[in-house]
């Protein structure tokens, strides 16, 4: 049994089931002895400054937000240093959990004009969410209606930009907007982006932008830049309204998008009439099924120099993001044909990773930027520093590749250091 079950917090709510994990917050159902009421209570694992501060965030977010289709959040406290935060225990699941053909194509719309009412409604609240994906749209038990859950990443609309602090990503990478990973600031338009992405998958059972190799700033790169697959090319089924739809949402510059959740909702209420949550027994298509995603797990210590360790911990996390926004940095500037400024990026993002000792993504970074080379010379720009800087950098990610069994990448290394070579040719080394 966990240690948590049986207690009582706040001389209140006493603690039953564990429902569910998260990276730095495990969820109970429990039961508010005041009320005799059940209750969600999630209660943080992770106990270091900037997440207890994020926690009082999300509580304040949430406690503004009084509407149907939103978890209510009831009340927030510590309890011999516990924090937690009390909230509506909604029956259900996530739209993440859905199996295959469970889902009929006004229902799916239905559900989606409800999350937009929600950011509707938040909005003129002055909230936006940040980190709407499937998992964080609850379907109520009874498979009519949903409710949108975790604000953990809300901010009010005045405060928020890309990033928590320099560098740091936020949200969920398959859903977030381009804007988010070039230090712009988000606004509704970013949240209504991601609701287009889960849309996009909702009816074509994948993600318009993802990466085979599981290349998190190739992801990143390819929401900034890629043309999403037209949803009809993979999927017959969808009308060409709904693909219209689908494509505005995630436009990548916000002036191209819908402005409003109240555009959007006006275009998905057109698709399929008074739009009301129906059963899903004779569907007029099928949606595809989405991916499930299994919450990660986190440790609970309140124990000082472990917090210190995971406090390091953090801030290695932080590392990495700040040298995956320079990778990306990277990629953009090569793109454009802005050699220095490239180099300046990936250099700076080599040193941050070598700097935690994250060797895989300093090998497939020295990857990115052999290439940079490549390019710059074939333009007419051969430098010799640079070609032997590659190849020496190249020849250590070898080693990496081989180590950790990315046999891929290994082999893509091998060719580019033959074609470095190549290129030196008459160059002296």
């Amino acid at each position: 049994m966990d240690s948590l079950q049986g207690r009582t917090l706040g001389g209140r709510y006493e603690i039953a089931d564990l429902l569910g994990r998260g990276g730095t917050a495990d969820t109970y159902r429990g039961l508010d002895k005041t009320l005799r009421r059940d209750v969600a209570v999630k209660v943080l694992v992770e106990r270091s400054d900037e997440t207890n501060a994020r926690l009082l965030m999300e509580a304040r977010a949430m406690a503004r937000l009084n509407h149907p289709h939103i978890v209510a959040v009831y009340d927030a406290g510590e309890d011999s240093g516990i924090s937690y935060i009390v909230m509506e225990l909604v029956r259900g699941k996530t739209l993440s959990a859905l199996e295959g053909g469970e889902l009929g194509y006004k229902q799916a719309l239905g559900y989606i004009y409800e999350v937009l009412g929600a950011l509707e409604y938040a909005n003129s609240q002055g909230i936006i969410h940040r980190d709407i994906k499937p998992s964080n749209i609850m379907i109520v038990e009874d498979g009519k209606h949903t409710k949108l859950t975790d604000f953990g990443l809300a901010r009010r609309a005045s405060e928020v930009t890309q990033t928590t602090r320099t560098g740091q990503i936020v949200g969920t990478i398959s859903y977030l907007a381009p804007e988010r990973f070039l230090s712009k600031p988000a606004d509704v338009r970013s949240d209504l982006y991601s609701v287009g992405i889960v849309m996009y998958e909702i009816f074509t059972g994948t993600l318009p932008f993802r990466n085979d190799r599981d290349d998190i700033v190739a992801t990143m790169y390819s929401h900034v830049h890629d043309l999403p697959t037209p949803p009809r090319e993979i999927n017959r089924n969808i009308p060409e309204a709904l693909e219209h739809v689908i494509m505005r949402a995630i436009e990548k510059d916000p002036g191209r998008r819908y402005q409003t959740a109240t555009e959007f909702m006006n275009d998905v209420q057109i698709l399929v009439g008074p739009v009301v949550p129906s059963s899903p027994a004779t569907p007029v298509l099928e949606a595809k099924p989405l991916k499930t995603f299994a919450p990660s797990t986190g440790a609970k210590t309140t124990d000082p120099t472990l917090r210190q360790a995971l406090d390091r911990a953090l801030a290695s996390s932080r590392n990495r993001s700040d040298a995956l926004e320079n990778v990306l940095k990277g990629m953009i500037a090569t793109r454009r044909r802005e050699y220095d400024d490239a180099r300046e990026a990936y250099l700076a993002a080599m040193h941050e990773l070598s700097a935690i000792n994250n060797e895989v993504e300093y090998a497939k970074t020295a990857l990115k930027y052999a290439t940079m080379i490549l390019q710059k010379a074939t333009d007419g720009k051969r430098d010799r520093n640079e070609l032997r800087d590659s190849v020496n950098r190249l020849n250590e990610s070898l080693r990496i590749f081989h180590e950790y069994g990315l046999h891929e990448q290994y082999a893509h290394t091998e060719y580019m250091i033959n074609a470095l070579e190549r290129t030196a040719i008459g160059i002296i080394f």
